[in-house]
Formats: structure tokens, sequence, C-alpha cells
């Protein structure tokens, strides 16, 4: 029996320190909203492809890549590669140090131009290795210039101004065979009277290139020059070899300047006045410039040949892992995007050409003119190997 008077003894409870984040209300106050703040952030760099989200595995590529390097180190383009989980990095060299290397170490490879391209899918084929090429964007091959060279070829009869002539005028159309005949008569740019008392150049007229065994830029010239002499008509296995004499005194007189020729250009070293480039290097060039200035830089223009070569870089994967890059530079709509504001023509077909003339408009750069010049072809890769054998004494790197 339990007495009347007994009583519950209470429970006794046994109280630990409290975290010093629960037990101060005024720490949690503060510490909130910068909390909150780091797990957006932390987020948003995940989504924007700056920062790899936990537990999803980063795919690394390696790839050997010519002129078009620029394109992988843009950070807009690694950002989105990282949202597909793709990192690239890259080794640069001439399309034809591409084709002719040992590619085993690399994913993919990405040469400026058709022939390399051609060269490394043949190669591929014969030693039954795997190659998956794509076509992504196009850029024709044009002459860039000081504006008193453009005028001076104007005056000559051999360059016209792009729609209505002014002092703003950015693009030249040219006439390939009357600018080639100035160097076969060794015609100086003093003898056009370029800017007098302003500029002295005893330099027989000519286009620079980067060394004609070197890049697809280069290769590409010489292509040009060979299908003008030719009567605009690309020469075959039986004319390559007179046609690649015939061209070659009017290449000897250019030198070899170096690859970054446009940097130099760009840099006002005018001592290569007439680099041969890609057209949206030109374009990317002044599209920085208006962003920064808030207008074109004048000083500085294109002549386009009336036979334009429009190259046409492919990126090639190498190994099955690179698929989905390809494929992404090839048809992703942000890449496609990035793609046509660095200037190039996204596509094969003259869709890309019409987006970009709207992205330039947009940015209130002129535009070059859409006419339809005679389009030139590339000879047949053995027949290119014999034309640069006879004009520079290149190694064939296709037999």
């Amino acid at each position: 029996m339990v007495p009347a008077n007994a009583f519950e003894e209470p429970p006794l409870r046994i109280a630990g320190k409290r975290p010093f984040f629960l037990a101060r209300r005024r720490f949690r106050q503060i510490t909130a909203i910068p909390f909150a703040v780091l797990v957006l952030a932390t987020t948003g760099l995940a989504l924007t492809g700056n920062l790899p989200v936990p537990g999803v595995p980063v795919v690394e590529l390696r790839g050997r890549v010519a002129s078009k390097a620029d394109l992988f180190t843009d950070p807009q383009v690694q950002r989105i590669l990282m949202r597909h989980r793709i990192k690239v990095t890259v080794d640069v060299a001439g399309s034809r140090q591409v084709a002719e290397g040992d590619l085993d170490q690399y994913d993919f490879v990405f040469p400026s131009g058709q022939a390399a391209a051609d060269t490394i899918k043949y190669r591929r084929e014969e030693a039954h290795a795997y190659a998956r090429i794509k076509l992504p964007f196009a850029s024709p091959l044009v002459i860039a210039t000081y504006r008193p060279y453009a005028e001076a070829l104007v005056a000559k009869g051999v360059a016209a101004p792009q729609g209505t002539p002014s002092a703003g005028t950015l693009y030249y159309d040219l006439d390939l065979a009357g600018f080639l005949d100035l160097a076969r008569t060794n015609t100086t740019w003093n003898d056009l009277g370029i800017a007098p008392g302003r500029i002295v150049n005893n330099n027989v007229v000519a286009a620079y290139t980067s060394p004609y065994c070197d890049s697809n830029s280069a290769e590409t010239y010489v292509s040009q020059v060979a299908f003008t002499q030719n009567g605009d008509r690309t020469p075959d296995d039986k004319s390559a070899g007179a046609v690649g004499e015939a061209i070659k005194p009017l290449l000897e007189a250019q030198g070899r300047p170096a690859s970054d020729r446009f940097d130099s250009f760009i840099n006002g070293e005018d001592s290569v006045p007439t680099p041969v480039v890609y057209e949206h290097q030109y374009l990317a060039y002044q599209l920085r410039h208006v962003a920064a200035k808030g207008g074109p830089d004048t000083t500085r223009v294109l002549l386009y040949p009336d036979s334009v070569f429009l190259t046409e870089p492919r990126i090639i994967a190498l190994k099955p892992r690179a698929d989905e890059l390809a494929d992404l530079v090839d048809s992703d709509p942000e890449l496609r995007r990035r793609a046509t504001e660095l200037g190039f023509h996204v596509g094969q077909d003259t869709h890309g050409q019409d987006l970009l003339q709207a992205f330039l408009g947009s940015r209130h750069l002129p535009a070059p003119a859409t006419v339809n010049r005679t389009r030139a072809l590339l000879p047949p890769p053995d027949v290119l190997e014999t034309i640069l054998q006879a004009v520079a004494g290149c190694k064939r790197i296709l037999s």
C-alpha cells in the first residue's frame, strides 16, 4: 500500500550546453541571409557552367586545333560546354601540321579547312580508325589592309568600295587577277602613289600569308591564286604542275611573316599591310572595337577577292567520347549563337550569313555585302599537294 502523503518525484532533466548558433537568436538572424546567398550563388555557378555540379563527372577532352583555337578559349564557350559537363584543352598548330601529326593522344582535332580534314579522314579510313566529322560554320578568306592601301587599289582600278563610297567604308571588292598583275609587273605600293608624303612602301604589291607549308589560310590563298591563274577553273592533276610553276613568282615576293599576322595588323605593325585572314577575325575585332569605343575602326578595312573561297573548318571526333562535343559545336543553339557573335557563318547555307548580318546590324556595325561572287572550290588534296610542292617545296602529307 502507498502511504497517503507519498508524492511522485519529479523527473531529473540534465540540459547540455546548446550550440552557439541555436542558443543565440541574433546569430541566426545575422547568418541566415549570407547562408542563403551562398546557396543561391553556388547553385547559380553550377547552372551557368562556372562550377561543376557535385557528383556529376566532367568529361575532359584534349584536342589539336588550328586557327579556331580562340573558339575554345572564349570564356562564354567554356561556360556553355561546362554546363554539358565538358572541359576542353587544346594544343595549337597549323592545319597542315594537324593533318600530318600523331593524333593518337587526342580526342578530337579541328583543322581550319577542307584540305587538312580530307587528309585526316583519308588516313583514318586507311588505318580503320575512328573519325566522325562535323562542319559547324564557315568564314570567307579575305585580305585585310589599311585604308590608304585600299584606296590606292581603287585608284588603279583593281578594287571598288562596296555600296555607296564613303569615308567610313569598311569593305572593298578586289579584282584578284588585276591585283596579281601588279605583282607580275613588279609594281610597288609607292608606284601606286599610296598616301604621298605619309607612307613609304617600296615592296611589291602582294598579299601576305603565314608559311605555305603550315596553315590552311596560306594553302587556301595559293588555291585561290591558282584558280584565278587557271582562268577561274579549279586545276586538275594534269594542269597542277604548270599552274604551280606559273604562280610561284607571284607568291615569292610576299615573304614569310609569322602566323600571328592578324594580331600584328591590329596592333599597328604596318610591315605586313595586306595579311590574308579569315573574315571572322576582322569582324570579331570590329565588334570588340564598337563595344569599347562606340564605333568601328575605320582605318582597317577588308578586300574581298572576286572569286571567294569559303573556308569550312571541320571538327573531327577521333574517339567516341568526343562525339558529344562535335555535336554541340555543330548544333547547340547557344554555341551557334556565340559563333555568330564571333563573326562566323553558322551552318552550311545562307541562313548563317543572314544571322550574321542581323547580329552585326544589332551592334551598329556595317555588314559586308551579300553578293553572288564566283564560288571557287579547292582542288582535290593530291592536286593541291602538287601545286604547293611547285610553289614552296612543301613536303607531301598525302601519299
